[in-house]
């Protein structure tokens, strides 16, 4: 857990509140509150063109945010239809039937940690700060946490952080992930089975959440979770218990859930594709990781760390520079995992500064323009970070033992990304 300082920061932000028909008032700040027909959302409606998650409101620096969460019928400020908007002067928002008052406040201050921190991660932008402060203060409890978040954000990276702030490194943590389990083995995977429960059940196996017991489950994408075994994960941790397949009695277990996501499961609830009373049981507290575009000031920060774990300290300024002259105005859309990846090559280039504008920027036009490199000098360029990615991810498969997830964790990569680059080069994964 990061260290624990006096001294703290400040964001402005705006906020409001929320008028209900029925003369609710409900206080809008930075945390999001949502609106929707389902007992477990912030404003309650009973009207029947409400979505079970309809729209969600918060605080934002320039006035209140509204997001639609994918509802049926649709979230109008005015006679606009929106999916997301900033209403910066008192509005009528318009859910299903309903009208509900939104009225802005002058802005007010937001303490933020003073911690700049948290694990393997880093930011100094008045978002990270907070994400870190209320991080610190979930780690030790026995809380179940869904962490929301662009893919490259560091959605598992946050839930060790967690695990190990929480639960201790002596302690189990079992990562599944939902979008890549077959559908006709995700029972098996997450209660086990016993002997010739089924057709190549050859031994008794424990399921993830037995692996997991006295420790953390961390069910990545947690939206490709098949509906039918929603119900019986829903029970198992509300009851403490799993059957595996074929058995016929419980097993107690002590598990701390935590998830992630990168699907809109308001949409996913309201098309009954998720089911409201799993997402509410795991979402207990919800984190949500901005985008690196949205912290951009946090570059400087994430560079000098990257070019540290990547034992190169020494070249931080001059990728920093390389990245500030080159890539100014790019949005990063994969996010941290993207900014480390380049990171991670400039630094290995950096005794020769000409070397990264050489390779970087040749990769990046071919990938922007969907062409490979045709000359003799984008051949020999390609071969270079072809021998560099092979090196890269060979020396990792032996460092790991052929751990895919702390691959994954050490390059800041998916664990399918790490899985493609072994198969691309035919390293094993645990290459000796």
């Amino acid at each position: 857990m990061s260290e624990t300082r006096t001294r703290v920061l400040h964001w402005f932000v705006s906020g409001g509140v929320a008028k209900t028909p029925d003369g609710g008032t409900f206080k809008i700040d930075v945390d999001p509150i949502v609106v929707g027909r389902d007992v477990a959302a912030a404003i309650v409606l009973s009207d029947p063109e409400v979505s079970a998650l309809h729209c969600e409101l918060r605080a934002a620096s320039d006035g209140i945010l509204v997001k639609d969460l994918g509802s049926t019928n649709g979230t109008f400020l005015g006679s606009v239809r929106v999916r997301e908007g900033i209403v910066s002067s008192p509005c009528e928002m318009t859910v299903g039937r309903t009208t509900i008052a939104l009225v802005p406040e002058a802005k007010h201050r937001v303490d933020v940690g003073f911690a700049d921190r948290f694990g393997p991660l880093v930011g100094g932008s008045p978002k990270m700060r907070r994400l870190f402060a209320v991080l610190e203060r979930v780690a030790p409890l026995p809380l179940s946490i869904l962490i929301f978040g662009e893919t490259g954000t560091g959605k598992e990276l946050v839930a060790k952080a967690l695990h190990d702030s929480g639960k201790g490194e002596g302690c189990p943590f079992v990562v599944v992930d939902c979008g890549s389990i077959p559908s006709a083995l995700a029972e098996s995977i997450l209660f086990g089975h016993e002997k010739g429960a089924f057709t190549g059940a050859s031994e008794r196996r424990k399921g993830a959440l037995a692996e997991a017991n006295g420790g953390t489950l961390f069910l990545d994408e947690l939206g490709e979770l098949p509906l039918e075994l929603q119900p019986k994960l829903l029970r198992a941790l509300s009851e403490r218990q799993v059957k595996r397949v074929g058995a016929t009695s419980f097993e107690p277990i002590d598990v701390r859930v935590l998830a992630a996501t990168r699907r809109d499961l308001g949409a996913e609830m309201n098309e009954g594709r998720f089911r409201s009373d799993l997402f509410f049981r795991i979402a207990q507290v919800r984190i949500e990781l901005p985008p690196l575009r949205e912290r951009l000031s946090d570059i400087p920060l994430l560079v000098d760390e990257v070019c540290r774990r990547a034992g190169k300290p020494q070249h931080s300024e001059t990728v920093l520079a390389w990245i500030e002259q080159r890539m100014g105005s790019h949005d990063w859309p994969g996010n941290v995992r993207e900014l480390a990846n380049v990171v991670s090559v400039a630094a290995t280039l950096a005794d020769d500064p000409a070397s990264i504008d050489d390779v970087l920027t040749l990769t990046r036009d071919a990938r922007d323009t969907g062409t490979a490199p045709r000359t003799a000098f984008g051949e020999a360029k390609r071969d270079a970070i072809g021998a560099f990615e092979r090196d890269y991810f060979g020396g990792l498969a032996r460092a790991c033992k052929g751990n895919v997830s702390e691959m994954a964790r050490q390059s800041g990569m998916e664990r399918h990304h790490v899985r493609a680059y072994l198969r691309k080069y035919g390293i094993e994964k645990g290459a000796s």
